[in-house]
């Protein structure tokens, strides 16, 4: 997996670097992170998780969002980076008493088997080398409950302005993105069932008009970034 140290050494500034890289999407660091709960939130409409693994959970955005949208729920964000889960802590409000943090740099997620309804992943796979990803993957499985979900986000490599934003981001340098073939295919090796992947994100802030259509276009491979839904086969 990446050295913890390359995230260390950008946590306070995380928030900041990358929304210099998206600035031309018109958007938010913090709406990315809301728009990924949502989207998971919709597919989980009929069965809402009682607790909730934001593995990479970097300095807690995406993990407090989970929290907003699934506020029955016990969400609890792992980093690799030690520093990052400290600035996670200071920017969850006292309030939010169903977010726990952990971190540990080591091969093996320190829970128990069988630990979460669901887990959440948001660009994190690409940081991990690729003779790791599939052990990481059974990683996220072993902690899953059985039939548990696995909802893995990634950038889509086919968009052009999302590789643009990419090697602008000093933390993504020289990553190698994943298909989302390749992301179906890991699942599916880890233990996982899957469908194919979905894509959103295809209109910028200034042409937000026409987002309630992205829902007709999710098949469409040319949304700045996919997500793959993995069900957690046996124990």
């Amino acid at each position: 997996m990446t050295d913890p140290a390359q995230f260390d050494e950008h946590a306070r500034g995380y928030d900041a670097t990358v929304q210099r890289a998206i600035g031309a999407s018109g958007e938010s660091v913090q709406y990315f992170a809301e728009l990924k709960a949502r989207l998971m939130a919709q597919a989980l409409s009929d069965r809402a998780p009682a607790s909730i693994l934001d593995f990479g959970c970097g300095i807690g955005n995406t993990t407090r969002a989970l929290a907003a949208h699934f506020p029955a729920a016990v969400a609890t964000g792992f980093d690799i980076s030690a520093e990052s889960i400290a600035v996670a802590r200071q920017l969850t409000p006292a309030t939010y008493r169903h977010i726990e943090y952990a971190s540990a740099a080591a091969d093996r997620l320190p829970f128990n088997d069988a630990t979460f309804d669901a887990a959440f992943t948001s660009c994190v796979f690409h940081h991990i080398e690729r003779s790791d990803r599939l052990r990481w993957a059974r990683e996220i499985r072993r902690v899953l409950v059985p039939g548990g979900v696995l909802f893995l986000f990634e950038h889509n490599p086919w968009n052009p302005l999302t590789v643009r934003v990419v090697r602008s981001v000093p933390f993504d340098e020289g990553v190698v993105l994943l298909t989302p073939g390749y992301a179906t295919r890991l699942l599916r090796a880890a233990g996982f069932t899957t469908e194919a992947a979905w894509f959103y994100f295809f209109f910028p802030r200034m042409l937000r008009a026409f987002r309630p259509i992205e829902r007709w276009m999710r098949r469409l491979p040319i949304g700045a970034q996919y997500y793959v839904i993995g069900r957690s086969v046996g124990s």
